[in-house]
């Protein structure tokens, strides 16, 4: 705002200077050319703001003001020369708009600022008493008045915008982070889950069956080398690459099961992708068909194709002929297929299904767009300020103005002038008005459209004035018919057209001159009109400005964010995971490579152990801290078998109470005997946080081959903080 004052303050000033000079002349005295100093100083000050920040250029913008104050001071005891001229501006009508802009604009009370901006239209009204008629001083006094509640209300409502515009922007980047950094984390934490499931429990398992040392001793050794890889950062989401490269970096894992399958993904290998998508889709893929390879018997042929879509994006289908399976009857135990296909693929920006039936085969279908991988967000950072000065109110302000100012004219053509050339251009004024405020209001205009208007706005000032005598008219009177004009280009301007609405204030300037004489647009206020135009459209310019600034940096942010978010992910989530799988398994990797894959059968029962225990960290995790993890340790060291599986019923708990209640779980577990132990977080509409269920099957029953309900031991229901105590 600073700028465009700085900017239209010496037009101000310069089209003040032919009134002074004709008011003053032919002799000018000291008092004459002290209110030129003060005039001066006033176009001087506002470049010296620009240099400031904050309280100095409030400070600075206070003197214009004090000048003014200083002219209305002076301007009553200074000799006057010839007579005003009729419908001339006084010189300091002009600057009045100088002291009430920067009024504005220094003062943030508007309250104070319109308090000023009425004190010096007051002063100005007794420095004009007995100068000019007196329905000419109240004209003056009103109109000025409103103008100045109209700037104090304008930059009020900017800078309420402008506050507004700051904290959304402010809660949105609070959002946004806050979404990435779950986003990441649980990226992070599928793809952890994925790859601690298809390495070391996969090694644990064969391990503990009766495979062949090779085989045996090749697998723990690739599950020890994932579990001390803790330096690489994995592969982050800004990381483009073609489906080919992953595809070759991955051939390892699919070498030893091209013999068993039909593999043709050539189809594919050029499509472009995050590196991370890419990861999941060929991970997936691997454990799909090392499914097939397990479970759908022999023999079985399996097949793996592709296809590239039309949007860019690629899918993968494995599928194979064998016995199938009934999705519905998958134990929550079961991880595989979750967390190794459908979750990990759906993490990374894609999708993933299994379609299957008992003696009909199995297909899986991995699915990425482009589209797909788009994160989505509420409200981007920097879209608050798009809507800093609304574009629907600038469009109704300005059509306000063209309809006052054509029925305005209208009425002054039919009860007083008798001029119809003016209605002529009333109904042309209409005309195009609707064109207008559509093209405003969408932002764009068609070339047919704008020039269309053009011409129309041309032949318009071409007819407006016929009949009319120009030494009849003042800067007030004449405001209906000039005003109007401009806010027409105005909006054409706002349409994103620029010679256009240049053309039509070229055609009234040019049609004002010649009907009023080469000083009619400076004494009738066209000129200033025009500089408080020109002062509009550089305020707007700025704006859009600062908006396409503040979109570049809310872009930059958006992906800093999301790079920030990810590495943090991957210290937080993936390298203390793996810190922890480290320290439980890799010494029993360690010594199986060190056997060569031959163990006994402890080191067996070791190997089962601990790979129920990662297994707790993948579907369980939340259930854990070290006292339960040490509670359900002792529990299959003395031959039970533990589930843990989480639910989600302990998502909002505070950690602190969370840590309580998971030490009284583990106090709770360490009495249990029973054969069988399912440990579950509960429902969050239940009102129950951990349900706990021990039971014993009868073993009497199994003996002879009958079916028989386990014997329930325990039953036991711990209930969210602040609910009533554990049920029994």
């Amino acid at each position: 705002m600073t700028a465009t004052l700085a900017v239209v303050t010496p037009l101000f000033v310069l089209l003040a200077l032919p009134p002074f000079l004709a008011d003053h002349l032919p002799r000018l005295t000291a008092l004459d050319i002290a209110s030129l100093l003060l005039a001066a100083s006033m176009l001087a000050a506002l470049p010296l703001g620009l240099l400031g920040d904050g309280r100095p250029t409030r400070v600075i913008l206070w003197l214009p003001v004090a000048a003014y104050v200083g002219l209305l001071v002076l301007e009553p005891l200074e000799t006057h020369g010839a007579e005003t001229v009729m419908g001339t501006i006084p010189w300091l009508v002009g600057l009045s708009l100088v002291a009430f802009s920067c009024t504005a604009v220094a003062e943030v009370d508007s309250v104070r600022a319109g308090a000023i901006c009425v004190g010096i239209d007051i002063a100005l009204a007794l420095v004009h008493v007995g100068r000019f008629p007196l329905i000419h001083d109240v004209l003056e006094f009103i109109g000025l008045g409103l103008m100045a509640i109209a700037l104090i209300a304008g930059v009020r409502a900017l800078r309420a915008r402008a506050d507004r515009a700051d904290v959304v922007e402010y809660r949105a980047r609070l959002l946004f982070e806050q979404q990435q950094r779950q986003v990441a984390t649980e990226a992070q934490r599928v793809h952890t889950d994925a790859l601690l499931h298809d390495t070391v429990l996969a090694a644990l398992l064969t391990a503990a069956a009766d495979h062949t040392p090779d085989r045996t001793t090749g697998m723990a050794r690739s599950a020890l080398r994932n579990v001390s890889d803790m330096q690489n950062t994995g592969a982050l989401h800004s990381a483009s690459v073609s489906f080919g490269d992953v595809l070759s970096a991955a051939e390892q894992e699919l070498a030893p099961l091209r013999d068993r399958a039909s593999i043709d993904l050539a189809a594919v290998a050029e499509v472009k992708l995050p590196r991370a998508t890419g990861d999941a889709l060929v991970s997936a893929t691997v454990q799909a068909l090392s499914n097939s390879v397990r479970h759908a018997g022999s023999p079985t042929y399996r097949s793996v194709t592709a296809v590239p879509l039309a949007d860019g994006g690629a899918r993968i289908v494995v599928s194979d002929d064998g016995v199938g399976f009934d999705l519905e009857g998958i134990d929550a135990g079961r991880i595989g297929v979750r967390v190794s296909i459908l979750d990990r693929v759906r993490r990374a920006g894609g999708s993933a299904s299994v379609r299957s039936a008992p003696g009909r085969g199995t297909i899986v279908v991995l699915e990425w767009r482009p589209s797909d991988s788009h994160d989505s967000v509420a409200r981007r950072p920097g879209e608050a300020l798009l809507g800093l000065v609304p574009r629907r109110w600038l469009y109704r302000t300005l059509g306000v103005v063209i309809v006052a100012g054509v029925l305005v004219a209208t009425l002054d053509a039919v009860l007083v002038t008798h001029a119809y050339g003016a209605v002529v251009a009333s109904v042309l004024g209409l005309l195009i008005l609707p064109t207008l405020v559509r093209g405003a209001k969408r932002g764009w205009m068609s070339s047919h459209a704008a020039w269309g208007t053009t011409a129309v706005g041309c032949v318009l000032c071409a007819v407006a004035t016929i009949g009319l005598d120009p030494d009849t008219f003042d800067y007030v009177s004449i405001a209906r018919y000039t005003c109007g004009v401009l806010a027409g280009a105005a909006m054409g301007w706002m349409a994103e057209r620029r010679a256009p609405p240049l053309v039509a204030v070229t055609a009234l300037v040019v049609q004002m001159t010649l009907w009023a004489g080469p000083t009619g647009a400076i004494r009738l206020g066209l000129a200033g009109e025009i500089v408080v135009l020109i002062a509009a459209l550089l305020l707007h310019r700025a704006i859009r400005r600062v908006t396409a600034a503040a979109g570049v940096a809310a872009d930059q942010h958006r992906e800093l964010t999301i790079r920030q978010a990810e590495l943090d992910a991957v210290d937080q989530e993936r390298n203390r995971r793996l810190h922890r799988a480290h320290d439980t398994v890799a010494p029993l990797l360690q010594r199986i490579v060190d056997a060569g894959g031959e163990l006994d059968e402890s080191s067996k029962a070791e190997c089962r152990v601990l790979e129920q225990a990662l297994r707790d960290e993948i579907r369980g995790r939340a259930l854990l801290n070290d006292s339960v993890r040490t509670a359900v340790d002792a529990l299959r060291r003395r031959g039970s078998l533990v589930q843990v599986l989480d639910d989600g019923g302990l998502d909002g708990i505070a950690p602190s109470d969370l840590e309580a209640l998971l030490s009284d779980l583990a106090g709770r577990l360490g009495p249990i005997r029973s054969r069988r132990v399912v440990v579950r977080s509960g429902h969050p509409e239940s009102g129950a946080a951990i349900t706990v269920v021990a039971s014993t099957p009868d073993e009497t029953a199994a003996a002879l081959g009958l079916d028989a309900d386990d014997e329930v031991d325990v039953w036991l229901t711990l209930p969210h903080p602040g609910a009533a105590g554990p049920r029994a």
